[in-house]
């Protein structure tokens, strides 16, 4: 009886949401929880019909994706090719991490608001928030994080400026990589962080994550876990 009001209720949820529901998007199987450090990744969207992906999905006591699409208020962030997957996919090839996806539409009212708010929600801690092409949300999520102190901010814009960089370095739960040579640098810096069997990161609120995080990337790496370019060199 559980599972059928759970189903008739969100049946009704989406016809009083109107013609704007993505009614068509796939459902998301359910699966087993990964494990390891929960992230939430905020994109346009994500194809998590690849088997990749939902491997690594964060999941509940039930098996369902922990989720959300802000732009239509369901469970299914579904776009075939929504930056959201290979941001996901990167911030999680040296395993240790899990992924909450958190569907935008940037260009719909507040989208960093609603997914801070569902963030929060969730067991993720650690916000992956790739800013390419949508540079003019960084005032924004600036002024999110500086009254959120329940998450880290971990974001990119490409070719940031001296003024950017200083006024997100004052923040004391955001940090804001440079993405104009490499687009996944930020879910990269989560993978350095978090992957290789490294012990999750210390810290009770956003401040404390971005003090650990930034430790954590000054350290050498885990043998095996160097990027590219540096086993490349050796």
């Amino acid at each position: 009886m559980r599972k059928i009001s759970r189903a008739c209720l969100a049946l009704l949820l989406l016809s009083l949401m109107g013609s704007h529901v993505m009614v068509d998007d796939p459902v998301i199987a359910p699966g087993r929880d990964p494990g390891g450090t929960p992230i939430a990744v905020v994109s346009d969207g994500f194809d998590y019909k690849n088997t990749e992906l939902a491997l690594i999905l964060a999941r509940d006591g039930e098996g369902e994706a922990i989720a959300m699409d802000a732009a239509y208020g369901d469970q299914r962030p579904y776009r075939r090719d929504g930056k959201g997957t290979k941001n996901a996919l990167a911030a999680a090839t040296s395993g240790g991490v899990r992924i909450v996806m958190v569907g935008v539409d940037w260009g719909g009212p507040s989208p960093l608001g609603k997914a801070s708010a569902f963030t929060q929600r969730t067991p993720a801690r650690i916000a992956l928030v790739p800013l390419d092409g949508t540079r003019k949300y960084l005032d924004m999520l600036t002024a999110i994080a500086t009254n959120t102190k329940e998450l880290l901010f971990v974001a990119s814009i490409p070719a940031a400026t001296p003024e950017e960089k200083a006024k997100t370095d004052g923040v004391a739960t955001l940090v804001l990589l440079d993405s104009k040579d490499d687009e996944l640098i930020a879910a990269k810096a989560i993978a350095r962080a978090l992957g290789c069997g490294q012990a999750p990161l210390a810290g009770s609120n956003g401040a404390e994550l971005k003090t650990a995080f930034l430790a954590r990337l000054q350290t050498q790496p885990p043998a095996g876990c160097e990027p590219e370019s540096a086993r490349k060199s050796n």
